[in-house]
């Protein structure tokens, strides 16, 4: 058979073949970049470089020994580009959503676009906080749904609830006001989080930290397709806050008081730093770092017992007969009386012009000298110690144990109280409008006194050493609003009233608060309240031969301090020594066998 013929005709058909396929490969290069430019360029652009903020984490908030307080906690929401809505109407993908996740049209689009509204973003929330199940669902279909994006980021989380609450705070939402009040250095942005109240607020700045930029390559649909991200400004967390106060102690003030409304204040002598402070009844701050609903919402500003009101600072209160230390160290101090003074003898009541000033006892004391009428908290005796002086003897003396101002200064609605003088009683009535009856309401701590319970346990304190305390602090290193200084009393007066003090609690009306083997010196008061029941207070510090720590209790509308308060102080003193003992126990060192 003869081949010869067959080649060329081969050798045709592969050149042809070839000619055919350079031909396609050509028209296929021509339509890319010419006949279809445009749509391929517009692809291109699509998969870009964009930067991302990056929020810093918040810094931790710890007790004394570095148990962490509050902290932040990984939550996923799931956001969408807000032309998912144009003119109110969702596209396909956000039709998609809100069937696999059961959301209701209406409102859920109200919620979207008010959130436009308010943070000018062109993303927005569409589910805060997302399940595993929607995450999933997502995650697994990502090709149907074209930007939309799962954005991880952290949330403040409280891990003891409504424990610390008036002491810590809690973290909100940027709003507008927060804006035009914030420092420009802080880079705040809408739906950023921010300090709203107590240490969380006072300490925005340290805890803050600085948020990050990075550039991220995406897709069409806003997934990041790069490999490495690009780190345009590292993120600088926020710095932890350490607190005066101990969780152990905390818990034993809160368990105490079981809910009652009123508050529980612990300072440590000389330092003033505060080891407990409980506000009653509390709140979990946890609900203020979510959406909260319409229904908590009203169900705890509508609450008569005032879950939000910070006792600690903010509530005054008259002190009773608390205030009959300051009164006698004012007698003392213009020489109307002596440590060894006697008056007319106590009935149940003093009469002074046309009105009868009762004693708290109906049966009355007799004759008492000055001791036993503060150790029994004779009202007549202070009525007529109260004749002998003038109004401003009185607050001169109240103005050194702190009372009457601020003293704290990281609480913005922390109250001053009121130490009433006579140019206040001038204003308040008129000159010469007011008489000297008001010198008997205010020797037993009554009529327009108001004091704070952090002012009761820093009075408290610096009669336990002459004045040395400073004004209290919440967090270690804090530097103190006011330094400690001596008080302007002779040291034989100071050394008399602890004498005096440590009557009461011995063998007085502070029996309650007495403690096996460690000495309390104390008071107790039950301050009048015109809208219900008396208020129980006392105050104390212990060891009383070595003073470490002060305590200031009030209960509202419970009645006699020395039965209800005193307890209380008493309850909490025990378990502070207990808790200082095992401390001491487990620093010892341990025996090696």
């Amino acid at each position: 058979m003869d081949f010869r013929g067959a080649l060329p005709v081969r050798g045709r058909i592969f050149r042809l073949v070839a000619l055919i396929l350079f031909g396609l490969l050509l028209l296929n290069l021509l339509g890319l970049m010419i006949i279809r430019h445009d749509y391929y360029r517009e692809r291109a652009l699509k998969n870009r470089q964009v930067s991302f903020r990056v929020p810093a984490p918040r810094g931790r908030i710890t007790d004394r020994d570095g148990i962490p307080l509050a902290d932040n906690k990984f939550h996923s929401d799931i956001t969408i580009p807000a032309s998912c809505f144009a003119d109110g109407k969702p596209d396909s993908t956000l039709r998609r959503l809100l069937t696999w996740f059961a959301l209701p049209d209406a409102s859920t689009l109200a919620d979207l676009d008010a959130q436009r509204l308010k943070t000018g973003r062109n993303r927005v929330t569409l589910v805060r906080g997302a399940s595993i199940g929607q995450l999933q669902a997502v995650e697994e279909r990502r090709d149907r749904l074209p930007g939309v994006r799962v954005e991880s980021r952290l949330r403040r989380r409280y891990l003891h609830g409504p424990l610390f609450t008036h002491v810590i705070g809690y973290t909100g939402e940027v709003d507008q006001d927060d804006l035009a009040g914030a420092p420009a250095a802080l880079e705040y942005r809408l739906g950023d989080y921010i300090g709203k109240q107590g240490v969380e607020a006072a300490f925005e700045e340290q805890l803050r930290g600085r948020a990050g930029t990075k550039l991220e390559e995406v897709n069409a649909s806003g997934r990041i397709v790069g490999q490495e991200s690009v780190w345009l400004r590292p993120v600088i967390p926020g710095r932890d806050v350490a607190l005066t106060l101990s969780l152990p102690l905390q818990q034993a003030m809160d368990s105490l008081l079981a809910g009652r409304p009123g508050c529980g204040v612990a300072i440590a002598i000389p330092s003033g730093e505060v080891l407990a402070a409980v506000s009653a009844p509390s709140f979990d701050p946890n609900l203020m770092t979510t959406t909260i609903s319409g229904d908590q919402w009203r169900g705890l500003i509508e609450d008569p017992a005032k879950p939000f009101f910070n006792r600690i600072v903010q509530a005054t209160y008259p002190p009773g007969s608390l205030y009959k230390a300051v009164t006698s160290l004012a007698g003392l101090a213009r020489g109307v009386v002596d440590t060894f003074s006697t008056f007319q003898s106590c009935t149940g009541g003093y009469q002074f012009g046309n009105r009868w000033f009762r004693c708290w006892k109906p049966q009355g004391h007799g004759v008492l000298d000055h001791m036993a009428a503060l150790a029994n908290s004779c009202d007549v005796f202070y009525y007529q110690l109260g004749l002998r002086l003038d109004i401003d003897d009185l607050a001169r003396a109240a103005g050194a144990f702190g009372l009457g101002r601020q003293v704290t200064g990281i609480f913005p609605e922390e109250a001053a109280g009121n130490i009433p003088s006579a140019s206040w009683y001038d204003r308040r009535f008129g000159p010469r409008q007011w008489t000297r009856a008001v010198l008997l309401n205010n020797a037993i701590g009554q009529g327009e006194l108001l004091v704070t319970p952090v002012q009761m346990a820093l009075l408290s304190a610096r009669v336990a050493v002459s004045g040395q305390v400073p004004a209290p602090t919440f967090v270690l290193g804090e530097t103190p609003v006011a330094p400690a200084a001596p008080l302007p009393f002779e040291r034989r007066h100071l050394a008399w009233i602890r004498r005096a003090l440590r009557q009461v609690v011995d063998a007085g009306t502070g029996g309650a608060a007495r403690q096996a083997g460690v000495p309390v010196a104390g008071k107790t008061g039950t301050a009048q309240n015109p809208h219900g029941e008396d208020h129980a207070w006392f105050m104390c510090y212990a060891p009383a031969t070595a003073p470490e720590v002060a305590v200031a209790v009030v209960l509202e509308n419970a009645g006699h301090g020395g039965s209800l308060a005193a307890p209380v102080a008493g309850a909490w003193l025990r378990l502070y020594f207990e808790h200082k003992n095992r401390d001491a126990e487990a620093d010892q060192p341990k025996e090696t066998p």
